[in-house]
């Protein structure tokens, strides 16, 4: 599993907790075999937002990069995925199941394409300086910059099950 620096690590049983409790309560909505984890925010103020947007139905999807994942070893995603999103503490919060997945350059990314995040990042005008603001932190590591080619991984998703 990797997560940027910021969020506290999950313990390891409490997302297997969390993994059986949402199979339990939805067994008609997981099919996939295994879960993946996320942090989705900025900090512990950000991630409760977007926790918000996510549960009124207002963000339904994120977005990733295929950079990152190449470095990191983490499998492409595809449709049916399971992703748990963590709180900036680590506490598994949401689980996610991913929609048809597609890739963008960064800079061919429209308003169709944003239509899936929240309300307050939505428009391409906030949201790419957003976005080059906060993938460039993640990408300095790797000696990466965001780049018009860049490409972009976007994921609509739906909330299918959150920590009681």
């Amino acid at each position: 599993m990797y997560l940027p620096a910021g969020p506290t690590h999950p313990d390891p049983r409490a997302l297997d907790a969390f993994w059986a409790e949402a199979r339990a309560a939805r067994p008609d909505a997981i099919h996939a075999p295994r879960y993946g984890v996320r942090w989705i925010g900025l900090d512990a103020p950000t991630t409760r937002q977007i926790f918000d947007l996510i549960r009124s139905g207002d963000k339904r999807g994120t977005f990733v990069l295929p950079w990152i994942f190449g470095r990191t070893g983490q499998p492409d995603p595809v449709r049916g995925d399971c992703l748990i999103l963590i709180d900036f503490d680590g506490t598994p919060t949401m689980l996610v199941r991913l929609g048809e997945v597609y890739r963008i350059a960064f800079g061919d990314i429209t308003a169709r394409d944003t239509a899936i995040d929240g309300a307050p990042v939505r428009d391409p005008a906030v949201w790419k300086p957003l976005h080059t603001q906060y993938w460039n932190g993640l990408l300095r590591p790797f000696g990466l910059r965001v780049t018009p080619e860049m490409p972009v991984w976007v994921e609509p998703f739906t909330l299918v099950h959150e920590r009681r």
